[in-house]
């Protein structure tokens, strides 16, 4: 294959090693793609790791949880006397040992008792490395005061 790049493009140096270990596997994956596309393949996957937003697609399926949506892919992690239980969110379900659950039926499996689920309950979302609790994810309702 010898395409051209597509748009403006500019030089990357790279070292004559990494080149030609990129280059031995495009040789073994059959010329599949050009070298220039494996490098912005490569350089959009690290871009990711480091600043998930800058390339975040948005997801089309997950769990709509109140006002806090779970992508495809985003883990739950709940504890239960010093053990670690985790879900994830396939599709639009989240699954539990094999099963569709809801946050709080995932919860009260793991924990075998009446737990609040946003107070118990992590989330990992897909291309993030930190979790957060549901709870600081949960857009309170103010309070309505009577009118004096």
């Amino acid at each position: 294959m010898q395409r051209e790049h597509p748009e403006p493009a500019m030089a990357l140096p790279v070292s004559l090693e990494i080149y030609q270990k990129l280059v031995s596997a495009s040789v073994r994956t059959g010329f599949r793609q050009e070298i220039w596309e494996i490098g912005a393949a490569a350089i959009r996957e690290w871009l990711s790791r480091h600043n998930p937003e800058s390339f975040q697609m948005p997801s089309l399926s997950g769990y709509q949880w109140k006002n806090v949506f779970l992508p495809d892919g985003t883990l739950l992690r709940t504890i239960f006397n010093g053990r670690n239980f985790h879900c994830r969110v396939e599709g639009d379900a989240i699954i539990y040992n094999g099963e569709k659950v809801s946050p709080c039926g995932f919860v009260n499996a793991a924990g075998g008792v009446r737990r609040n689920a946003w107070k118990s309950t992590w989330i990992l979302f897909p291309n993030s490395s930190v979790w957060k609790s549901a709870e600081s994810l949960r857009t309170k309702k103010k309070s309505r005061k009577p009118a004096t």
